[in-house]
């Protein structure tokens, strides 16, 4: 059985600071079935055959943070910036030279299947002309605009897809959106900042979706723990979110 890709780079992001979890700690600590958030992510890492990661953590909680990766193998900590764009240029600097492709994943997603994991980098690594890649599920729900609690209008949802992680980049197109020289933006989502570019005339390629899984729901409020501490419960069956891959 081979090892990991040795050109295959990983940073997790773990710096958020759980207040809409009404966490009394950093979200990436907070215990799913008995174990950190974070934990959970790695192993899903691991899982899927990925190295281990740089993990991106809240500042001055390093010691919190290995803790909370215990056995799991982790290639460094590095504390966040203001902005999760900025904490994303900090786990992406702290990587070695010759990585090619770069994973970055959120520690919030814990239960993001393996098979998940490998087709997004996949996507990458086997097509040259993809300049990102990310899991995405279609969205299910009727979308309405709304102003004060006043519907507006209802939203085209044909095409809508709810990204999630992990997204992944040759290591070049991600340098060069995250350049410090060019100007300050930040963005929930890194595909937005390649988008940003690619829309711009300054970057050619594709930005690609690959299925994705309702089990790499994201934690933001209590009600997403809740719903993971179910699914935890079960085995996540084959992904299924939308095509389009490489």
């Amino acid at each position: 059985m081979s090892g990991p890709d040795p050109r295959l780079g990983v940073v997790v992001v773990a710096a958020g600071s759980g207040e809409r979890l009404a966490a009394r700690h950093p979200k990436a600590l907070v215990l799913l079935a008995g174990r950190p958030l974070l934990a959970h992510a790695l192993a899903g890492l691991a899982a899927a055959g990925l190295p281990p990661p740089v993990v991106v953590h809240t500042p001055g909680q390093g010691e919190e943070f290995a803790r909370a990766a215990g056995d799991l193998a982790i290639s460094g900590l590095v504390p966040g910036g203001a902005t999760r764009t900025a904490s994303v240029a900090a786990g992406i600097a702290a990587l070695p030279d010759d990585v090619e492709v770069v994973a970055i994943h959120d520690a919030a997603r814990p239960l993001t299947p393996p098979q998940v994991i490998g087709a997004a980098v996949a996507a990458v690594t086997g097509a040259p002309d993809v300049l990102a890649a990310a899991p995405g599920v279609p969205v299910a729900d009727t979308l309405k605009r709304t102003l004060a609690g006043e519907v507006l209008g209802t939203v085209d949802r044909t095409g809508l897809v709810g990204v999630q992680t992990p997204q992944v980049f040759p290591r070049v197109v991600i340098d060069r959106v995250l350049d410090p020289t060019g100007p300050v933006v930040d963005a929930t989502d890194d595909l937005a900042l390649v988008e940003r570019l690619r829309d711009g005339g300054e970057l050619a390629g594709r930005i690609v979706v690959v299925p994705g899984s309702v089990w790499a729901r994201k934690v933001t409020y209590p009600s997403d723990l809740a719903l993971l501490e179910v699914l935890g419960q079960h085995a996540a069956p084959d992904a299924a979110g939308v095509g389009g891959g490489a």
